[in-house]
């Protein structure tokens, strides 16, 4: 019997540890994962019209492109070729209007959002502006914004790739897509962040644009306190994703628990259903031995 016991405690010893190193390594990889996802905003509208570039959510976070926009009139990226180099080059700018046109050129691409470019530089095509930007939802559910040129002839869709991971924002020209002309952003700052993330927004713009603009002259404005506003903030998605983990961590502590219960209790039946001493014979007593008769 000791023997048994011995053997059943370090079997519970050695499950325990194993049990023990799960449940840590699913812990770790849900916190993990949690840490590093980051939702698509399913209905972000858009601030202020003014400053097409930042949106609120569903849940009161914000999607904020003004620290990658340039104020000097240029455009943050310029010149970009497309994967399948059609002959043209497009250059774009979050929230304010740039400038890109020949020096004779009277016409070009003047207080624009977007500009398409041929490479012998003659032509300077408008396929969008900042005033009527929408924010909307393009190729698979990301969040996008749509462009349109003056003349309503042009269109550009601009994808907004969420990489919080991405330090140097980076613009991908697809091109010429037929009906309009797709753009790809990756940024952090097309991350939802909450409303302590972002500057401030209403009434006066404080960003004057990314660190890489050397050119630009910040002329300190001293701060302004914005009017009182009531943000209503719905439930948080990792608050939901995080009840998700706990109810599935502890399913699987509970299916955990049972095995090991059925292992221990499988052990011990085989343990009772055992003959004990079978394997020896009886020996005989003395009383046994003097009542035997022996035959002379």
């Amino acid at each position: 019997m000791n023997s048994f016991l011995t053997s059943c405690e370090v079997f519970l010893f050695k499950m325990d540890k194993v049990l023990s190193f799960v449940f840590l390594s699913l812990m770790a990889g849900c916190v993990s994962g949690l840490n590093s996802e980051r939702y698509i905003p399913q209905h972000c509208k858009m601030v202020n019209p003014n400053t097409p570039c930042v949106c609120k959510d569903e849940y009161g976070n914000y999607v904020d492109l003004r620290p990658l926009a340039w104020k000097n009139r240029t455009a943050r990226f310029m010149d970009h070729p497309p994967a399948d180099d059609d002959g043209h080059v497009y250059s774009f700018n979050p929230c304010y209007g740039f400038l890109e046109k020949s020096l004779n050129d009277t016409l070009g691409c003047l207080n624009v959002a977007s500009c398409r470019v041929n490479k012998a530089r003659t032509e300077f095509v408008d396929i969008g502006i900042q005033q009527g930007a929408v924010f909307g939802h393009f190729d698979n559910g990301n969040l996008s914004l749509t462009y349109i040129s003056k003349d309503k002839k042009r269109t550009t869709i601009l994808s907004l790739y969420c990489d919080l991971n991405q330090e140097k924002s980076t613009l991908r020209a697809v091109g010429d897509m037929g009906r309009f002309y797709w753009l790809q952003l990756r940024s952090k700052h097309c991350c939802p962040m909450n409303e302590s993330s972002i500057q401030a927004y209403l009434g006066n713009d404080l960003t004057l644009g990314a660190d890489e603009a050397g050119n630009i002259t910040r002329v300190p404005q001293p701060p302004t306190v914005p009017p009182p506003v009531t943000i209503t903030h719905g439930p948080s998605p990792h608050n939901k994703d995080l009840r998700k983990i706990t109810f599935l961590l502890t399913g699987i502590l509970i299916m955990c628990s049972v095995i090991l219960l059925v292992l221990v209790g499988g052990l011990f039946w085989q343990y009772l259903r055992r003959k004990p001493y079978s394997q020896y014979a009886m020996i005989p007593t003395e009383d046994i031995l003097e009542n035997q008769k022996y035959p002379y």
